[in-house]
């Protein structure tokens, strides 16, 4: 999915911008989640997968799309290590 393509998936169905991070690292996944937690990444025009450097440039990514707000989810090693599931990672929403 693309980057423009992810306000018309919002609008369509019951899906939300999300943007994905892992503890201690600078890397950053945009995308969108469904209700189920199924997550699609935001690709370029290219189709490679984007890896953005901070929340906020995700967070103006969206912005430039209309976007307003977006689910943040924060992974960590001590997560995986002790076997929690993804829903018991950090979750929150920022409205911008």
């Amino acid at each position: 999915m693309q980057l423009s393509e992810i306000k018309s998936a919002i609008s369509q169905k019951a899906l939300h911008p999300t943007i994905i991070s892992y503890a201690d690292s600078n890397h950053y996944l945009l995308g969108i989640e469904d209700e189920q937690g199924n997550f699609k990444s935001a690709r370029d025009k290219t189709g490679k997968l984007m890896s953005l450097n901070s929340i906020t440039q995700a967070e103006e990514l969206l912005k430039q799309q209309g976007i307003h707000y977006a689910m943040i989810q924060i992974q960590s090693a001590y997560d995986e290590m002790i076997g929690n599931s993804s829903s018991h990672h950090c979750r929150y929403r920022v409205e911008f």
